[in-house]
């Protein structure tokens, strides 16, 4: 059964929150421009947000900032974007928020993983 979910999500979305950003951050490393992301989530088929990709002044909480996560903004483009869709066991999605600064630059990136069960 372990097989069958790990065949349905991609390499990088294995493993908890820390190791998914450990594994983003090798294919978008931190210092990169949102062209660099977009160009990156076209090639591997993630879905962006375009719609709600915002800037908050710098230390403002996101919507991904709860009791487990600091996921603040850095002053720049806050971009969502979903980076796998699994249905086994459970419907799965992997979530990511990319954090730029004020000069465009990707500062920090936060992920979560939601199931929906029965």
């Amino acid at each position: 059964m372990f097989l069958a979910v790990g065949s349905c999500a991609p390499p990088y979305v294995w493993g908890d929150a820390e190791r998914v950003k450990e594994q983003l951050l090798h294919v978008v490393p931190l210092g990169s421009s949102p062209t660099l992301l977009a160009e990156a989530a076209t090639k591997r088929g993630w879905k962006v947000d375009q719609r709600n990709i915002q800037s908050w002044p710098a230390g403002s909480a996101t919507y991904m900032n709860d009791h487990n996560l600091d996921c603040r903004s850095r002053g720049g483009p806050v971009v969502p974007a979903i980076i796998a869709h699994y249905f086994a066991p459970f419907d799965t999605y992997v979530e990511s928020l990319w954090l730029f600064d004020a000069k465009r630059r990707l500062r920090d990136v936060c992920v979560r993983k939601t199931v929906d069960a029965l």
